[in-house]
């Protein structure tokens, strides 16, 4: 779909303070007056994020039950089971209570349900057939558990009390948990509901060692560095695609800054194996190496593979679940591939389906583990929501995913008549459903997506940061951007626009990528290589573009790194 470029026009005046009062380049006070900062205290805190400007973690509501019953566990040596959801948010959230329990000496175990046995959430039958058994004293739950009222009540009856992490917005949280630590609820002032799973349960911790220092935990055991979990803190987040502002951002800058040194044997593996030995990671590099692999194990086995190998310290161990994990990646490639074909291959026979504000699509046994990528990769194609749905044995489930401005998880309220469950965020939400209800599904949601928005299928917009030549794009530069990072949801890379620039060279790689050499107009700056990925049309013929959209960034290969062009659309004029 045509994309309708819009050039972003920052406040003049807070450019102009910005400039002068942290002595940095026009542009980049452009950039961050863009990204909402107005004084130098927020120009200073954002260029330099550190753990020290976290929010007291006391300020979230029920952290100090939560703390005081996880003490008491401690002291009375209750067995205390970590239950968490099979995402990379959730896996990574287990992996961080898991660990810093251990390290207190808890009797600690975890468990993982299995997305398609299981389902999302604790239920009911996990607490009667594992729990109970097993002798469990206290569950806390990690990115999931705050719309799991009845499992909670029948873990209370039977003597099991239950700490909630998460934090997915529900309208009612389970009055019988000892607490309920959750951002998104009503009650909780902290200001902190941008935090994934993951820095909830990172929370949990911070304020469990400070509560067990007060009381002299620690005077015969050594006292954790929280510092060495922010490295499962970053990948949670980034792959929760949770924004990355506030704490998130402090919190995955010293992600990186770990994961790059190399630490936990899991992490390092899974860089080997993800092609990354010699690239330093970043959040691009977690959202799109690192998390696709540790999701593969709970959309087509089980999660716990991916837990295993974040709390592994054997190398050997990791090494192998790593291979594991990017075999597991690389088939979930092949069939998200195959059902997108499919789905298109419908869509194509039946054109009509796309004048309409969501796209409702569903099939027999479709796997339930790559429904919500093949809906985002339809969400982005088509600039409208899309739900995509697999039938077995006469019941349904589905993913969504939505673009801004339609709430997904809203909309599907008003759906919930026809739906057994659903729950998720604003961008993303399940279902189920009793198939025989889809047609009024795909009906009722078409006319509640209608009337959230009239400018669904629009050309979708292409903000640009700035007008920047090419002849500008230094190393200096690059330096001075990349104190803007670490990048992703609401801090995205800078995106630049050129005019007039020349294309020295293209070539094919792969089906739908063009490999370019680029040079401005003036000719005086020097040649770029570029790459411009899913490129759709006729190949390049012309040697000359009106206009690029493009990100500098530097590529690293063979332990040395050069500037390239990510272009990301362009516009070859008349």
């Amino acid at each position: 779909m045509e994309k309708q470029w819009q050039l972003l026009n920052p406040d003049a005046e807070t450019v102009r303070t910005l400039f002068h009062q942290i002595e940095c380049s026009p542009l980049i006070a452009r950039l961050l007056a863009i990204r909402g900062i107005q004084s130098k205290a927020q120009a200073t805190r954002f260029l330099n994020p550190s753990l020290s400007t976290l929010t007291p973690p006391l300020e979230m509501a029920g952290m100090d039950d939560a703390v005081q019953r996880i003490h008491r566990a401690l002291v009375d040596d209750e067995k205390i089971l970590v239950f968490g959801d099979y995402d990379a948010d959730g896996i990574t959230a287990t992996a961080v209570l898991t660990a810093f329990l251990k390290r207190c000496g808890a009797r600690v175990s975890y468990y993982i349900p299995h997305r398609i046995a299981d389902g999302y959430g604790m239920g009911a039958d996990f607490i009667k057939n594992r729990a109970m058994p097993a002798g469990v004293g206290l569950i806390i739950t990690a990115d999931c558990g705050s719309g799991s009222s009845e499992a909670v009540t029948l873990a209370r009856r039977a003597g099991i009390h239950t700490i909630i992490t998460d934090h997915h917005p529900v309208a009612q949280l389970p009055e019988d948990a000892v607490a309920v630590i959750n951002p998104a609820r009503p009650d909780c002032h902290a200001n902190l509901a941008h935090l994934a799973g993951v820095g909830v349960a990172f929370y949990l911790t911070i304020a469990l060692r400070a509560h067990l220092r007060k009381t002299g935990f620690w005077k015969n055991r050594r006292e954790p560095n929280l510092k060495q979990l922010c490295d499962l803190v970053a990948v949670g987040t980034v792959a929760d695609v949770a924004p990355l502002i506030g704490e998130n951002r402090a919190l995955t800058a010293a992600g990186l800054q770990r994961i790059n040194q190399g630490a936990r044997p899991g992490i390092a593996a899974l860089m080997r194996m993800s092609g990354l030995p010699d690239t330093p990671v970043d959040a691009e590099a977690i959202a799109f190496r690192l998390a696709p692999r540790l999701n593969a194990a709970g959309r087509l086995v089980h999660a716990r593979m991916a837990c295993e190998l974040l709390l592994t310290d054997n190398r050997q161990k990791a090494t192998r679940l790593a291979r594991a994990l990017c075999r597991l990646n690389s088939r979930r490639q092949s069939m998200e591939h195959d059902l997108l074909e499919t789905i298109l291959d419908r869509l194509a026979r039946t054109p009509g389906q796309l004048d309409r504000p969501v796209l409702v699509m569903d099939g027999n046994r479709w796997h339930e583990g790559i429904l919500g990528i093949v809906a985002a990769r339809l969400t982005r194609q088509f600039n409208r929501p899309a739900v995509v749905i697999s039938t077995r044995n006469g019941m349904s489930k589905g993913s969504g995913r939505s673009i801004d401005g339609i709430d997904l998880s809203a909309a599907l309220k008003q759906c919930e008549n026809l739906l057994d469950r659903f729950g998720g965020h604003p961008m993303a939400a399940g279902l189920s459903l009793c198939s025989s209800n889809i047609t009024a599904f795909r009906a009722r949601l078409e006319t509640v997506v209608g009337q959230m928005a009239a400018n669904y299928g629009v050309e979708p917009t292409l903000s640009i940061d700035a007008h920047v030549p090419l002849d500008d794009i230094t190393p200096e530069l690059m330096n001075s951007l990349d104190r803007l990072g670490p990048f992703g949801q609401s801090n995205p890379y800078p995106l630049f626009m050129d005019t007039g620039v020349r294309v020295c060279s293209c070539k094919t790689v792969g089906d739908r990528h063009r490999q370019m050499v680029l040079e401005s107009g003036s000719g005086d700056g020097g040649k770029h290589p570029a790459i411009q990925f899913n490129v759709t049309g006729d190949p390049l013929v012309m040697n000359r573009f009106k206009k690029i959209a493009y990100r500098p960034q530097w590529n690293y290969w063979n332990g040395r790194k050069r500037l390239q062009l990510m272009v990301e659309d362009t516009d070859p004029g008349p």
